[in-house]
């Protein structure tokens, strides 16, 4: 009997292992995202067949954990040999991680079977959307892996997040995957009719996306020859993430950041520099002598300097320490010191600190690095600058309102070192260019150890430094005019739609199952 019930669930096992594997497969650094538009189709059809909510959850729970620690193994990578901790402390805080970001999956698997017994199943692309939108929000602000990351921003089909934002493009996603489910199960039972309908729908979908990208990629290459020309120049110093902070680097670093500063500058006159996340390793209040080094450098190149350094502040009996980008005129005053409002759980604050108390050592200082209060862009000689510091580069909204405050290109300083050689980079790399589409402007991204690249309005990857390489890119990107676009204007507009569609079908399942029951 026993054995039996094993064989049962044997299938339906695969087929979720299966699906998590395909969507895995459809992320960087792979190249097979076509899969994203069937991934979830087996979890789909395994979850067709369950009604308690409990298997459902379960069922969900276990694709996110198939996806999550095949997607996200880097985890593990960056809190052990970058981090600090030991062995089993970075597995156990992986697997924390990911049993956390599983439950979102198992959320998922839940909504699909109570939609399914009240009869909206057609409602769950809404529930699916708000869920992935959720889980970038609460307690560690984390949200990685959402299925845009499996679509290269300059295809044509991607264009709509302009309108709709990532969401929307997920809604895209899960709708497309939803159908083909719903083509399946009604070739099963031979409804031929519905089949019509469904395959008619893909269709639309598709051709109506490619249809309004290829549009839009066609109007914002003749628009952008309108935009004014600029100079820039993007430093990667490719410095081991182990080496760069011990003393002796505070000069060797610096040293390095300014010879290759005068090669990429010989001959191109750029009028703007950019250095990456924490390229210089000392205070810029302390060390005089080494800050004009850096004031000789951007006097002497006449260009302004973006760099990435840590910052601290006096305040009433405590110094807080931020994680900070500089902006230095081409005369040596600084202009501005923007501090990183959103920090990276576990890397740069710990969430809920007193409860884990082990795992401090993550953090670059003992104490937790403060968030910045004030989100500006740095006023360069060239115009603002909307600058953002490693992963705030995967949140929508900060861009969006740098953009709205008057920004006319995206900076993004990152250090993704503490990946190592992983699919880390690959994947943020992804996520950060999509900000460059929803907003309509350059965005120009110097990492320390790679991918160091300068990304169009409509996505294409214009200029790319390799990961784990020493060298400079220079480029002439344009400054962003005219109108913005719906997306930078009104944000995440769509998922409050999806919120209110999704309320409106709780409530109406709920009422049909107490009229149900009353019977």
């Amino acid at each position: 009997m026993q054995f039996a019930g094993i064989k049962r669930y044997l299938p339906m096992g695969f087929m979720v292992v299966v699906s998590g594997a395909l969507l895995t497969l459809s992320f960087p650094p792979f190249t097979y995202y076509p899969l994203v538009w069937i991934a979830l189709v087996p979890l789909f059809l395994v979850l067709e067949k369950e009604v308690s909510y409990r298997k459902s959850f379960i069922i969900g729970f276990s694709f996110g954990l198939v996806h999550v620690s095949t997607t996200m193994y880097w985890i593990y990578v960056s809190v052990h040999r970058y981090g600090g901790l030991p062995a089993w402390g970075a597995a156990a805080l992986t697997l924390s991680l990911i049993f956390y970001l599983s439950i979102y999956w198992g959320l998922t698997g839940l909504i699909f079977t109570f939609l399914k017994k009240v009869k909206l199943l057609w409602f769950f692309l809404f529930f699916a959307v708000l869920i992935e939108y959720v889980r970038g929000y609460p307690l560690i602000r984390f949200p990685w892996g959402g299925l845009e990351m499996a679509l290269p921003p300059h295809l044509a089909l991607a264009q709509i997040v302009d309108l709709f934002g990532i969401y929307g493009l997920g809604f895209i996603i899960w709708g497309i995957n939803f159908l083909i489910y719903m083509a399946v199960r009604d070739f099963r039972e031979s409804r031929t009719g519905l089949i019509a309908r469904e395959v008619l729908l893909i269709v639309l979908i598709f051709v109506g996306c490619q249809s309004y990208g290829n549009m839009r990629i066609s109007e914002m290459r003749q628009e952008v020859r309108r935009w004014r020309k600029a100079r820039v120049c993007v430093i990667q110093p490719d410095i081991e993430q182990s080496l760069k902070w011990r003393p002796a680097w505070k000069v060797k670093g610096l040293e390095r950041f300014l010879e290759m500063s005068r090669r990429a500058a010989a001959g191109f006159h750029p009028r703007l520099m950019i250095w990456p996340e924490a390229a210089v390793t000392f205070y810029i209040k302390e060390k005089r002598d080494l800050t004009e080094r850096i004031v000789n450098l951007v006097r002497q190149g006449h260009y302004d300097l973006v760099f990435g350094a840590t910052s601290f502040d006096l305040k009433v009996g405590e110094t807080v320490y931020h994680n900070s980008a500089y902006l230095m005129s081409s005369e040596g005053k600084i202009l501005g010191r923007y501090d990183k409002t959103r920090l990276v759980p576990f890397g740069e604050y710990v969430p809920l600190r007193h409860f884990f108390p082990f795992i401090k050592n993550i953090v670059g200082a003992e104490e937790d690095f403060t968030p910045g209060k004030t989100l500006k862009p740095l006023r360069s000689n060239l115009g603002p600058l909307g600058t953002t510091i490693c992963f705030e580069g995967i949140f929508p909204e900060i861009s969006g309102e740098l953009v709205r405050k008057g920004a006319l290109l995206l900076v993004n300083l990152t250090n993704d070192g503490w990946f190592g050689r992983s699919s880390g980079p690959y994947q943020h790399l992804r996520l950060t260019a999509y900000r460059a589409v929803e907003d309509r402007i350059y965005l120009v991204r110097s990492t320390g150890t790679g991918i160091s690249v300068i990304v169009s309005p409509v996505g294409e990857i214009l200029v790319r430094m390799p990961l784990e390489s020493e060298g400079f890119m220079r480029a002439i990107v344009r400054l962003r005019e005219g109108s913005l676009t719906v997306y930078a204007k009104y944000g995440d507009i769509f998922v409050i739609f999806c919120a209110m569609i999704a309320l409106l079908a709780v409530g109406w399942g709920l009422f049909l199952r107490i009229k149900g029951e009353r019977r």
